[in-house]
């Protein structure tokens, strides 16, 4: 935070007493304080979009993000009207985050207490009386909200909106699905990658912003009758891609309501039946979802990384010691022939080291 501060003074020379708090605010609580609920948010961003015209080459900041801390950034709203991105996708960004991120008072007492060492030990300019006394005052209003200084506005005019750094990490992929969900009726898009590199999990961050269809190729397990010695040889055979093709991939072109079954690994034979509803967007995440028989159906691919170590780790904590032994040994060794043999990473639109 120390570090944080500084910094920021650096790039913000105006910053005020109440710049401070406020970017202290952001770091704790976001900006949840600026959402009465999720249409009024999006009708607020939309007019702060318009404000954002020629003198945009006269803003101060010109990067598209921000570290403020606590995982949580600036997404500067010049980088909408830049990119494909939609609005509405970064202020499903803004209200997910502020849904997630609540803080704390003690947290936020910790955080101010910071800046104000910093006042006493010279590295940031502010009179410790002065910030004594704005801390005092504020204190005993409950610390509400911060608005930025007049004199900070005019100068840098910041036009923003606080998100998580899962959202600026993947932001590119983001703007490519708004792109596509413009141009196309239907998208579907696979993640392929490592174990362990969170694949389902990004499923699961797009879901939230855009309520799509998710798709599994962990409910897709190769049943035991076709698990021959000549089937299991084969890079990515280990997979039931054949009627991953017949029942998903097909019922997703097919624009109507379709059911497929989960492979139940506990009785080794299909079991729930899902029904799917038709929507725009379809993801579908895994290793061996862009098996050959499968990739040509994609109109987006990502393939996620992440190093052996962090892998082991993570599958370590994820499945505990008995199911990490067999990753070790048996599963990834089976990935890692599916990636080279089939070259799945060089086939792929965006690659992510997480």
């Amino acid at each position: 935070m120390k570090n944080l501060l500084i910094d920021h003074y650096k790039k913000y020379p105006e910053m005020q007493i109440q710049d401070m708090v406020k970017l202290i605010y952001q770091s704790e609580f976001a900006g949840g304080h600026l959402i009465p609920d999720e249409q009024e948010s999006l009708k607020y961003l939309e007019e702060e979009l318009k404000e954002i015209d020629s003198s945009l080459s006269s803003v101060h900041v010109k990067e598209d993000f921000e570290y403020i801390g606590n995982n949580l950034y600036r997404l500067f709203l010049h980088t909408v009207k830049n990119n494909k991105i939609k609005p509405e996708t970064v202020n499903r960004f803004f209200v997910a985050t502020s849904e997630k991120v609540k803080g704390s008072i003690s947290g936020f007492q910790e955080k101010l207490e910071v800046l104000r060492l910093c006042c006493v030990n010279k590295e940031l300019p502010f009179p410790v009386k002065e910030l004594n006394a704005y801390l005092s005052e504020y204190r005993d209003k409950g610390y509400p909200p911060v608005s930025h200084s007049k004199v900070y506005k005019d100068e840098y005019k910041p036009f923003y909106r606080i998100v998580s750094g899962e959202y600026i990490k993947f932001f590119d992929l983001f703007s490519r699905i708004d792109e596509l969900c413009d141009k196309k009726e239907r998208v579907i898009v696979a993640i392929d990658g490592n174990c362990g590199s969170g694949k389902t999990t990004l499923a699961s961050i797009i879901d939230s912003v855009y309520g799509c269809n998710v798709f599994h190729m962990d409910d897709f397990f190769l049943p035991l009758d076709l698990r021959t010695t000549e089937r299991l040889s084969q890079a990515g055979g280990n997979v039931h891609y054949e009627r991953f093709d017949s029942e998903v991939i097909h019922g997703i072109k097919s624009n109507k309501a379709f059911e497929y079954q989960k492979f139940d690994c506990a009785r080794m034979s299909l079991g729930e039946k899902i029904t799917v509803t038709p929507r725009k967007l379809n993801i579908i995440e895994g290793s061996y979802s862009m098996h050959p028989v499968l990739v040509d159906n994609y109109d987006l691919k990502v393939f996620l990384t992440v190093s052996a170590e962090e892998q082991s780790r993570r599958i370590l904590l994820r499945n505990g010691i008995e199911k990490h032994k067999r990753f070790i040994n048996e599963w990834i060794p089976l990935e890692n022939k599916y990636f080279a043999e089939l070259g799945i990473k060089d086939k792929c639109d965006l690659v992510f080291e997480t």
